[in-house]
């Protein structure tokens, strides 16, 4: 076991740290301690046959009325509508759709692009609530990160296509989760934590998991939502850097977490009858010390049911100072963990299921980087191995039109937020679309890739700074809805959604989803 006692570097917004540090939830790695078979995991305490109610289960920590403020507001406000039928008036200016492109698109694809803004956050909670969500969880992406690198899975139980996940404002004795998508949009729960992430609707019983962590005490709390019920306990020996809900693709269609700490990443299967977490790849020396800013999985190892497996882990990371410059590293899910830097001057980076892909498949790498000319680039590589190491090729290319704007020029200020401003651009992928997004420039380009080229399917201007993206399918095949957190620029500590929606149809004129 690792041997360090370090306390845990995620912190909550409502709760700042339960040990009274000051410091921020930017969770920066050690370098690694030896490990043993299971480095940094001790046993568990298995709550599946104990049907304890949460609120009797889990104690508040060093409560404080102060630090239940951003739950309380949120659980005692009703919720109003996110539709917004009119574009604000700050945002008028903002491009829904690029006219040639559109037209061209139109012509070949039959492909259609529209922005819609939600309220302000302010209008929906209350102040205190809004400036949490803006800020977002300790040690995870606010939507949970890309997907679209995993084989295509089947079936959904919510209300809403997964593929955006909510958001966790967790205080001592109490934790609220606010959904992008449901009326009112905030529950509370009898949970004190330091920080959570949560599952997708896992079955037809509205299974949904809560994963919490307990920074104070190094220990995480799963929970099942629907029945309030304690499912497994973990004490951790080691930092957590980095964590996040994995998609059922990653590992056998089964509720899993992935734990990112300083010896190396871990799935983590609570429902298993021996529920100890796995170790899937281990750091190299190029990762240690490294601050893990985004998380991912993709490709298949052409298994299906429980011995599905993903091959790849994209690994989005930087060096812990000011100045530091974002790299990415692609990670071989193997005994090996091979791994190999894609980029140490990288904007942003994601991974890709190749269209017609086999059951088996490595993922294609997107980038977004600047070339010599300063000019902002999306590449699309492909993977394969050589010797049982990652290699790759450019497969597709395009200039992002930034329209005459260098990303050096005056941007969209960045508010405050957990995991920090890094990296300055995302990528959503799903099915044939691919979505760039340059979050202080606030632009978000949308491509086709059907066909094998890039294609244009459209671009806006949203007008803010953009805070976190993500995307689900639509509601008709073929549809695509990529949904956007963006921060005001009049004031830092309030937001709204914006959702660009993405349909194909044929010989018609398509029509479009409003913000939720």
């Amino acid at each position: 076991s690792v041997e360090s006692e370090s306390e845990a570097e995620s912190k909550s917004d409502s709760d700042k740290a339960e040990s009274g540090s000051e410091a921020e939830a930017e969770s920066e790695s050690e370098s690694h301690a030896e490990a043993g078979p299971t480095p940094g995991f001790e046993d568990y305490e298995d709550g599946a046959a104990n049907d304890a109610q949460i609120s009797n289960r889990v104690e508040s920590n060093n409560s404080d009325p102060q630090k239940d403020n951003i739950s309380n507001d949120l659980s005692k406000t009703e919720a109003t509508t996110m539709a917004s039928k009119d574009i604000p008036g700050d945002l008028e200016g903002a491009s829904a759709t690029d006219g040639d492109a559109h037209e061209e698109e139109e012509a070949h694809h039959k492909a259609s692009f529209e922005v819609v803004f939600s309220d302000i956050l302010s209008t929906q909670v209350r102040k205190s609530a809004a400036a949490a969500i803006v800020r977002g969880p300790p040690a995870a992406r606010h939507f949970g990160g890309n997907r679209g690198g995993l084989a295509s899975q089947q079936g959904n139980f919510g209300s809403k296509c997964d593929g955006v996940s909510p958001v966790a404002i967790c205080g001592a004795d109490k934790s609220v989760v606010w959904f992008s998508d449901r009326d009112p949009p905030g529950r509370t729960y009898p949970i004190g934590a330091s920080g959570a992430v949560l599952s997708d609707i896992m079955d037809e019983s509205q299974s949904e998991y809560m994963c919490c962590f307990l920074a104070k005490e190094k220990r995480m709390v799963v929970f099942e939502l629907s029945r309030k019920t304690v499912v497994v306990e973990l004490q951790m020996k080691t930092k957590l850097n980095f964590w996040r809900y994995l998609p059922p693709a990653a590992h056998g269609g089964a509720l899993a977490f992935v734990l990112v700490t300083p010896i190396g990443g871990f799935h983590w299967k609570p429902l298993d009858e021996s529920p100890r977490p796995c170790q899937v790849w281990k750091r190299g020396l190029e990762l240690e010390s490294k601050k893990i800013l985004s998380y991912e999985e993709g490709g298949s190892n052409g298994q299906s049911g429980a011995n599905a497996r993903s091959t790849v882990a994209l690994v989005i990371a930087s060096s812990t100072t000011p100045s530091s410059t974002v790299e990415a590293y692609c990670i071989a899910m193997n005994n090996e963990s091979s791994q190999f830097c894609i980029s140490n001057i990288i904007l942003g980076a994601a991974l890709y299921r190749p269209p017609a892909s086999p059951s088996y498949f490595l993922p294609f790498v997107v980038t977004i980087s600047k070339d010599v000319t300063s000019r902002i680039v999306l590449d699309i590589e492909d993977l394969w191995e050589e010797s049982d190491d990652l290699v790759r090729g450019i497969v597709g290319s395009t200039v992002l039109d930034m329209g005459g704007a260098d990303l050096d020029d005056e941007s969209y200020p960045s508010p405050s937020m957990s995991m920090g401003p890094l990296p300055e651009a995302l990528i959503c992928c799903h099915d044939d679309f691919i979505v760039a997004v340059i979050r202080r420039k606030g632009l978000v380009f949308a491509y086709d890739f059907s066909s094998g080229d890039l294609v244009l399917v459209g671009k806006s201007g949203l007008g803010q700074y953009v805070v976190d993206a993500a995307i689900r399918s639509g509601n008709a095949d073929g549809d695509a809805e990529v949904v956007l957190l963006l921060c005001e620029s009049d004031d830092q500590k309030d937001g709204r959604i914006a959702t660009v929606h993405i349909s194909r149809v044929d010989g018609v004129t398509s029509q479009y989803l409003s913000s939720i």
